[in-house]
């Protein structure tokens, strides 16, 4: 029988469909639910809900500029989802760029201290595939440039820096809930923060819509939650047209309410969110024992700035040697080139001539295995001997 699996997910029950369905029965009441155990879960006084991550960040960064309008550029890491520079250019902001460590995925201090001056309004520090980023440093840098920070944690939801919740270790925090995260809804973004001159631009900015995608989301839930299975898995990622897993720069996208559909799964899913995250570190643990015997693979994001919630598995493959993917294995690369490298990205850029040698190594040599819940030990076997034998 053809197995596939899938590189990033999370499993949705007829269960966690029912809910959707019973929450789209209560209407807002639903979402405001949904916002009232976020508050509660990470401990914020506020929090907002969209239809993406890639909107909640756009959204965000709109209301931090209007706090500080005479500011008009955001610092990014070079490397990260390019959903990440299509928001801050969605929200009109130019972009400054800064190198990240391709042993620990945290900001090069160096790089992150020329990126950030007087013109900045936010520095972005993004947590790739769950691990905890060096936050003291990103705040420390911004704090003595008068910048905020922006704690994204869309792939890191359920983590912690030093004891403290990743998303809460900043001006605001983030989290995405698209179906390859670590809290599935579909899709939508989550908007936190402490502060209340933020939520009040934040409460302008919210996007007005009807709900009549509930329908739609519903039809593509019954789809996903079939297909995300290895059986079927095969079925989507052979159609080119779906671009499955594509790394797309653009920056004209939807910014749409969230419907209580998804708000049902959502509570469903925050439930279990410990659950899920324990089970993704047993499997990292175990690929992560595999892979000890390798000389020519090396796992990254040894920061030690807290445990990973493991999203994905990134390893390193030595210089030299040929970067195989594994695609029914669920091993892939990630993002193919540097920030810098996106050619519609170079107009908006402050500048264009850097270079960010840990960024292009990053892309150039990263492989990232699978870690969600239908990888079993047969599998990491395999995935650790597919690595091995290039």
């Amino acid at each position: 029988m053809l197995r596939a699996l899938a590189p990033a997910g999370l499993p949705m029950t007829i269960s966690d469909l029912r809910a959707g369905l019973v929450a789209a029965g209560e209407g807002e009441r639903a979402v405001a639910a949904l916002r009232r155990e976020i508050c509660q879960s990470f401990g914020v006084r506020h929090t907002f809900l969209v239809s993406s991550g890639r909107a909640a960040l756009s959204i965000l960064l709109q209301a931090l500029h209007a706090l500080q309008p005479q500011r008009n550029v955001v610092a990014l890491p070079a490397y990260t989802s390019y959903s990440v520079p299509s928001a801050a250019v969605n929200a009109g902001l130019r972009v400054a760029l800064y190198d990240l460590d391709p042993v620990t995925l945290s900001p090069v201090p160096e790089s992150l201290a020329r990126a950030v001056d007087h013109r900045t309004v936010a520095v972005v520090v993004c947590h790739l595939f769950g691990y905890p980023a060096d936050l003291d440093l990103v705040r420390q840098v911004a704090a003595a440039r008068g910048a905020y920070v922006v704690d994204d944690a869309a792939q890191a939801m359920g983590g912690e820096f030093k004891g403290k919740p990743l998303g809460c270790c900043g001006d605001a925090g983030l989290f995405s809930l698209s179906r390859g995260k670590n809290l599935n809804a579909l899709d939508g973004g989550i908007i936190i923060t402490h502060r209340d001159d933020l939520a009040s631009r934040l409460e302008q900015l919210q996007p007005v819509g009807d709900g009549a995608r509930t329908h739609r989301l519903f039809l593509k839930a019954l789809l996903l939650s079939m297909l995300i299975r290895p059986s079927l898995y095969w079925l989507p990622r052979s159609l080119p047209f779906l671009r499955i897993g594509a790394s797309v720069y653009d920056p004209r996208f939807p910014r749409d309410t969230f419907t209580p559909f998804q708000a049902g799964i959502a509570r469903r899913m925050l439930a279990r969110l410990p659950e899920v995250t324990a089970a993704r570190r047993e499997v990292a643990r175990d690929l992560r024992g595999r892979l000890s015997n390798l000389h020519d693979v090396s796992p990254v994001g040894s920061g030690g700035y807290g445990e990973p919630v493991y999203l994905r598995f990134p390893v390193m493959v030595n210089s030299g040697l040929p970067l195989v993917e594994s695609p029914l294995l669920g091993v892939v690369r990630s993002y193919p080139t540097p920030l810098g490298a996106i050619e519609q990205l170079r107009p908006h850029l402050v500048d264009v001539s850097a270079r960010y040698p840990g960024a292009e190594q990053l892309a150039g040599r990263l492989l990232t295995l699978p870690t969600h819940q239908f990888v079993t030990p047969l599998d990491r076997k395999r995935i650790v001997e597919s690595i091995g034998s290039r």
